[in-house]
């Protein structure tokens, strides 16, 4: 404990003092990044990044929605108890939740594939 306590305090000590951005910790992070040869520039809002975000927010949901049908399902079957009409139930759920993931795959392949697109070709053609 003592040992990773020294080693975390030998990393802030290791900062140059005599850099004009070390009087806070986001200029002491900058420092680091600067000197581990990372881009520090801030990344441009273009419409492109947002709608990118957006769609990969909202595919991230509904991958969340599968995990929750895959769950219910499952737990349905499990719980049939021999139940025919229950365990028909639990595996439609189940065989209709496989398919939105294919659909929700597909759906990210597509825009993955456009957004690209669009990004290349705005990169070098960046008036059209």
């Amino acid at each position: 404990m003592i040992l990773a306590g020294l080693m975390f305090v030998s990393a802030a000590w290791a900062a140059n003092p005599a850099s004009p951005s070390t009087n806070s910790v986001s200029g002491l992070l900058k420092d680091a990044a600067g000197s581990a040869k990372y881009d520090t520039t801030p990344e441009k809002s273009d419409l492109v990044i947002l709608v990118g975000n957006v769609i990969q927010v909202f595919l991230s949901i509904l991958g969340i929605i599968f995990m929750g049908l895959a769950l219910y399902g499952g737990y349905l079957w499990m719980n049939a108890r021999g139940n025919e009409e229950q365990v028909t139930k639990s595996k439609n759920l189940l065989r209709d939740a496989v398919i939105g993931l294919v659909i929700i795959v597909g759906a990210y392949a597509i825009t993955y594939f456009v957004m690209a697109t669009i990004a290349k070709n705005y990169i070098t053609n960046p008036g059209f």
